[in-house]
């Protein structure tokens, strides 16, 4: 009973807190819409108005849209009247006296507004867009670097966005920005995906030791991958996440990664996965497809992209059981390039019915291939008892070089 009431009491304060909430969602929009509606009454409500709100951006509409320079500097001079520590007034005017011509009051007034937001997150962006419309390059690494540093979402991403527009050369970004905020480079250059900045920033990650998290790893190692540099992204794989295998987590002890060298599995309404521990051994684990016969299936929904050493002799081995496979058409794992001319081997289709075996093939990796494709796959039946049904467990994939054998 009192599990029960605490429940209760515990529902009712998060539903008192969500009504709170609501509440003060409808407040501001009223807020709001109140300036708004004061901004389009015209000139007799400004006339009346001492809300520095309303009177800054009736100022920041005559300035930038109605050229009214006069206009606009009296109406920022009553919101301050009214409220001289009302910073977007500040930032209006610096950026008023700059398209005036005077660039040294605008650069006072920035200084001013600097001493009463030093300790404050709020406003910082807004401040450092005037900074660079009025060309303060002795300030904006100092701004840019605290943004990155220290205030998460947008300002972050747009304070990103402007130092790689204003230092091109990954060094001199780095030098402005700060080596404080080395992986926030890193991360911002593999996510618009520029190669020679993300790999300049890679190397000094590792020359500094700086600490990395493995999802910022794949997120670079995909971005190698997409942009045609298998080969050097197969390299830092092997050294920071796969270096004991070639086949990564080809026992299914891992959940599948989805990018870079990891497996890749689809999702289709006509089969079911799950991963499966034989005997109950946590070590001994299977992927288990159950296929529901609904449909001639084109299987490809697995898969692993793995660099391998070129112009080198492999074999591909797997244990397969199976349950009431149907058709003439059943899995099997094949080998081929990936991006590159390998010609494709397979091993044997699965028999129907069939407790664990193990299945084989072997292969050579050309020249020109950084990486080569594991695939399961099931081709399309021309029978006409073509749908696919039945269940099939996996397991122990691996690749090994037939010279170590």
């Amino acid at each position: 009973m009192t599990g029960l009431f605490l429940t209760k009491w515990f529902r009712i304060c998060c539903f008192l807190l969500l009504v709170a909430g609501a509440f003060m969602q409808i407040v501001f929009a009223f807020q709001e819409q109140s300036v708004f509606s004061d901004l389009k009454s015209g000139e007799k409500s400004l006339l009346q108005s001492s809300d520095p709100q309303l009177l800054t951006l009736s100022a920041q509409r005559k300035h930038l849209f109605e050229g009214d320079m006069d206009a606009a500097k009296s109406l920022l001079q009553r919101a301050l009247a009214g409220n001289a520590y009302y910073i977007p007034a500040w930032l209006a005017l610096a950026e008023l006296n700059n398209d005036l011509g005077d660039k040294q009051k605008a650069y006072a007034i920035l200084d001013y507004v600097d001493g009463l937001t030093r300790n404050l997150k709020r406003w910082r962006w807004e401040k450092t867009m005037i900074d660079f419309k009025l060309g303060r390059m002795d300030v904006l690494p100092a701004e840019l670097r605290y943004i990155i540093g220290n205030i998460p979402g947008k300002s972050r991403i747009d304070a990103l966005q402007l130092a790689f527009t204003l230092w091109d050369d990954p060094e001199q970004l780095l030098r402005n920005v700060g080596s404080e905020n080395l992986m926030a480079l890193f991360d911002h250059a593999v996510r618009k995906s520029m190669l020679e900045k993300a790999l300049f920033f890679w190397h000094r990650i590792e020359e500094d030791n700086v600490p990395w998290q493995q999802k910022q790893l794949l997120s670079f190692l995909e971005m190698l991958r997409k942009s045609g540099e298998v080969a050097e992204a197969g390299i830092i794989w092997r050294q920071y996440l796969n270096p004991d295998s070639l086949v990564y987590n080809g026992n299914f002890l891992q959940p599948f990664m989805q990018q870079a060298f990891g497996w890749r599995s689809g999702r289709d309404q006509r089969f079911e996965k799950h991963f499966e521990e034989n005997g109950g051994n946590i070590q001994d684990r299977s992927l288990h497809y159950r296929f529901k016969g609904w449909d001639n299936l084109n299987f490809w929904h697995l898969y692993q992209i793995v660099p391998l050493a070129i112009a080198q002799q492999y074999q591909l081995t797997a244990e397969f059981k199976s349950e009431k496979l149907t058709t003439d058409q059943r899995p099997y794992l094949e080998v081929y390039g990936n991006g590159c001319t390998m010609q494709k081997v397979r091993t044997e289709m699965v028999a129907p019915n069939q407790d664990w075996q193990q299945y084989q093939v072997d292969f050579e990796v050309p020249e020109d291939c950084a990486a080569i494709v594991v695939r399961l796959r099931r081709n399309e039946s021309l029978q006409i008892d073509s749908k696919l049904a039945g269940q099939l467990w996996l397991k122990n994939i691996v690749i090994s070089s037939k010279q170590q054998q």
